[in-house]
């Protein structure tokens, strides 16, 4: 079993996503075709450890920390991003079903280790309290991961008998037991099949329940001393990690486009002997890799104070909290403004069909608009905690 440290099995996971860039970048086309990962790709990352990264070390997991997640994620988005998104949503589903009973999570990881699990926290589904637990029915949207995972968690609303919200619970579903439908149609992120699933009438026992109050509250405290890094601040641990996939792909961009230039690709109706003789281009390329630094600064910042609190057991203030959300919402505005740069470095063949960096370019515009990312609402929760306004407005602060 593999087990991960702060620093010797980092790099041991950083060089495993580094080797498998290569297939990524092959499968990309037909990822984004199928609109799932290919069976290869899926063992590739599965021999990786990649879907066990966030899953407890008792069951053969990772228990990694926030930087890893960042930039493990960010390597493998280097070859594909809708390979990376899966990962990452993975990680942050195993890190919420970790927060379960242990009697689930003996259900999902004790007979099969392998197993894995993804989630859709909106509550957007019904429940209804019977004898033995709840009886789920609904639908949910943008199930990333659905199409590899065993289990999923899903949000309800808990209903009573007249009908009446009285309650939010997160639900632990078996996908088997659930109908996934096809919707997913969209302009980028096509390989994560980022489908629906319904359920009708599915009996799930109350240890296969967490109150979802609960979990946004749960702080530093933990009932499982021994893991750590489950006391994370929810709100950070599920939001940071979703640079992993955007910084990799600003990275692609930026290198596909170096590629390109040093081929001596020329400037259209310019007398320059090459594009990269021209001082505009060379100020893009500067101006787009300081935005791609200026993201990773951001993103590791704020994965540093989240395992930092967790390594001192402290939990973090609002203003930490809010400092992390806005540092997410910065990374990915940053990662966007620096692939537009390049998409005119490169003119208009950047978007022929052939040309990798319009994938790269649709995945990440799709990717950094993730409601936790929202450039909007995490400026808006971060200026209230500096004012001290300390009236919820997000469940995520």
């Amino acid at each position: 079993m593999l087990r991960v440290t702060p620093t010797e099995d980092r790099a041991a996971l950083l060089s495993r996503a580094r080797e498998l860039v290569p297939l990524l970048r092959a499968r990309a086309e037909h990822t984004e075709r199928t609109g799932k990962l290919s069976d290869d790709v899926v063992d590739a990352l599965r021999a990786g450890g990649f879907f066990r990264l966030a899953m407890p070390r008792r069951f053969g997991g990772l228990e990694a920390d926030a930087r890893t997640l960042i930039e493990v994620c960010t390597q493998l988005a280097r070859g594909c991003g809708s390979s990376s998104w899966i990962v990452n949503i993975v990680a942050g589903a195993s890190f919420v079903a970790a927060r379960f009973s242990d009697q689930a999570r003996e259900e999902i990881w004790g007979a099969d280790p392998g197993a894995v699990v993804c989630a859709t926290l909106t509550p957007t589904g019904t429940a209804r309290t019977t004898e033995g637990g709840l009886l789920v029915e609904g639908s949910w949207h943008f199930a990333s991961g659905i199409h590899h995972a065993r289990w999923v968690i899903a949000g309800v609303q808990v209903l009573d008998q007249g009908g009446e919200a009285v309650g939010v619970e997160l639900a632990l579903l078996p996908v088997s037991e659930l109908r996934v439908q096809l919707t997913w149609q969209v302009a980028g992120m096509k390989g994560t099949g980022s489908d629906s699933y319904a359920a009708a009438g599915v009996l799930v026992p109350h240890h296969r329940t967490l109150s979802m109050a609960e979990l946004f509250a749960g702080g530093h405290a933990s009932s499982r001393p021994e893991e750590p890094r489950y006391t994370a601040a929810l709100s950070g641990y599920l939001a940071l990690p979703l640079l992993g996939p955007i910084l990799g792909l600003a990275q692609a961009a930026l290198e596909l486009t170096h590629e390109r230039l040093s081929k001596g690709k020329p400037l259209s109706v310019s007398l320059y002997p090459s594009a990269a003789a021209a001082p505009s281009v060379q100020l893009a390329m500067a101006d787009a890799a300081s935005l791609v630094d200026t993201a990773t600064l951001h993103a590791l910042r704020g994965a540093d104070d989240l395992d930092a609190a967790v390594a001192e057991a402290r939990a973090l203030d609002l203003v930490a909290r809010a400092r992390i959300l806005m540092d997410t919402a910065v990374a990915a505005r940053r990662a966007r403004e620096a692939v537009d740069l390049l998409l005119t470095v490169g003119g208009a063949s950047s978007f022929a069909e052939a040309n990798p960096l319009q994938r790269i370019w649709r995945d990440l515009e799709t990717a950094s608009r993730h409601a936790l990312a929202s450039d909007t609402l995490n400026r808006e929760v971060y200026g209230r905690a500096l004012l001290g306004i300390e009236e919820p407005i997000s469940l995520m602060a």
